[in-house]
């Protein structure tokens, strides 16, 4: 005797097959969650008509089908079919749909109501209306709703796998000759696949670096098997990739999007990354296991970039990493530090002295050397010594061309910038019917550099005002955006600093405001 006690009540979905799919010939996943699936084979023709399972996460206008000029297709229709399927049981109401004529014993609690109990033999199981009809030891029919049972207890050994309910939605098709084999190819995007890049870099000296990159593909749409898969860099078009074709679902098309996914970026960066840890041993260095180089095979076409890594095999909510390229990259050390307008004297009234610390930040610009772009993705940084650098992301870099990686704040760079009213006029302008004072304003930049090697700090000053002059060389650029008089003004310095090295650059600027009343 066996007793089984409810612990939640649920459904299994599963899937049969009337049509059998074509086999994939090639799929080419973007990093939105999209892919363009290509299938390609033959059909038997039966009774006329050839029949193809219904793509379930096809996007909206993106399914074509085709076929040889020998024999045209008249018309594609859709059709449900409700299939029959052995499944394992692993709820009450499917335990009891496997073991229609096996006595059993039932604990139920109808609603607002105490317990009962029934025992008898199972004489029918509804799997649509939940209705349990039994007969019982007493003689008489009973039923009762499956969801009323907390406990089943089986007189006899009992089935494990119970007739479950699948709806098949098929395309039936038409074609022009109504025998033989119809040669066919399906062409659609679908959601529910996707690609991650992501870096691995280790400096190997202060010019060059080992950078590597790998892909993680998400699937969960349908099985792979050997299809030729293609890796997509770019961001072409999609403007209904969050909504499904409507013949995928069995319902009248209604105003508005019906989506079973989303076309956003919001996977891009999914945390669901393979980790790959390595025990060496000892204390030895890892580098030489990160020496070798490889690269994918790939074509550029027009906007987009085509990673084509072979043939892949994946199952349905699996996923898989798969080395896309490795080899050398140039890098240098790059220091930056951006100042706001602290004072904003236009509205504070005020020249902002204060010499508190602004934050330098050391980066790396990275030179694609590679023949290949570098899609955005995050890098892990890692220097000579196997020691952490950081964590960011490298954005879209064209092959030979640059881009820039944040490591850190540069802790041993210290940067201030004191201002100070030097000149004050009113009545200094007329706009309208409204005059406006002036007030002119010096301001400095100190750099001190405490680092035993020489650096550059790339340092940008913003202010609200008009800038006069700038030493040592500062661009000056007006913007074209206005704080009500005052143009937006923007300097730019490259200050380079030997090591252990103090230098101070300064510039002016004229302010107008409204005299207080």
């Amino acid at each position: 005797m066996t007793r089984y006690i409810l612990s939640g009540l649920f459904a299994i979905a599963c899937t049969s097959a009337i049509a059998q799919s074509l086999p994939v010939k090639k799929i080419s996943i973007f990093k939105n969650g999209t892919a363009m699936i290509v299938h390609e084979g033959s059909t038997p023709i039966t009774g006329g008509k050839a029949t193809l399972p219904v793509p379930s996460r096809a996007i909206y206008g993106s399914y074509f089908l085709g076929t040889g000029k020998d024999n045209t297709v008249k018309n594609i229709a859709i059709k449900n079919d409700t299939l029959k399927k052995q499944e394992k049981a692993t709820a009450i109401w499917q335990l009891i749909a496997g073991n229609v004529g096996k006595k059993v014993a039932l604990n139920f609690s109808p609603a607002g109501k105490i317990d009962h109990l029934v025992s008898g033999k199972i004489l029918s199981y509804n799997q649509q209306s939940g209705l349990i009809r039994i007969l019982g030891d007493n003689g008489k029919t009973q039923v009762l709703n499956a969801t009323d049972v907390y406990m089943a207890e089986f007189a006899e050994e009992e089935k494990q796998t119970y007739l479950a309910d699948s709806i098949q939605r098929s395309l039936v098709i038409t074609p022009a000759n109504t025998s033989g084999n119809l040669n066919v190819q399906e062409v659609y995007l679908q959601t529910g696949m996707n690609w991650m890049p992501s870096y691995f870099m280790i400096l190997k000296d202060e010019k060059t670096a080992r950078l590597e990159m790998k892909a993680t593909i998400e699937n969960f749409a349908d099985p792979l098997a050997d299809a030729e898969t293609e890796l997509i860099v770019g961001a072409p078009q999609m403007t209904n990739s969050d909504k499904p074709d409507p013949m995928t679902y069995d319902y009248q098309t209604v105003e508005g999007s019906i989506g079973y996914g989303s076309g956003s970026g919001a996977g891009l960066y999914s945390n669901a990354m393979q980790a790959k840890s390595v025990n060496f041993g000892g204390a030895a260095p890892l580098t030489y296991m990160w020496s070798s180089d490889f690269a994918t095979a790939g074509e550029k076409n027009d906007d987009q970039y085509i990673y084509k890594i072979g043939k892949v095999s994946l199952g349905k909510n699996t996923k898989g990493v798969y080395p896309i390229f490795a080899g050398s990259i140039e890098h240098k050390d790059k220091y930056e530090g951006v100042i706001e307008d602290r004072s904003n004297y236009a509205e504070s009234r005020a020249a902002n002295n204060d010499e508190t610390p602004i934050d330098v930040f050391h980066s790396l610009e990275i030179k694609n050397t590679a023949s290949v772009p570098l899609t955005t993705a995050p890098v892990t940084i890692i220097n000579e010594k196997d020691q952490f650098v950081a964590q960011n992301e490298i954005t879209y870099t064209p092959a030979g061309s640059t881009s820039t990686v944040r490591l850190s704040k540069a802790i041993d760079i210290i940067m201030k910038n004191p201002e100070e009213e030097t000149n004050r006029t009113d009545n200094a302008k007329k706009v309208g019917k409204q005059t406006y004072n002036s007030v002119k304003i010096k301001g400095t930049v100190t750099l001190e550099n405490f680092q035993n090697k020489e650096v550059t700090v790339a340092v940008t000053k913003n202010t609200n005002g008009e800038v006069s002059t700038a030493s040592d060389g500062g661009k000056i650029t007006r913007q074209k955006t206005y704080s009500n008089i005052n143009p937006l003004t923007q300097i730019k310095w490259d200050v380079k600093l030997a090591a252990n090295q103090k230098k101070t650059v300064s510039y002016e600027y004229e302010v107008f405001f409204l005299p207080q009343q």
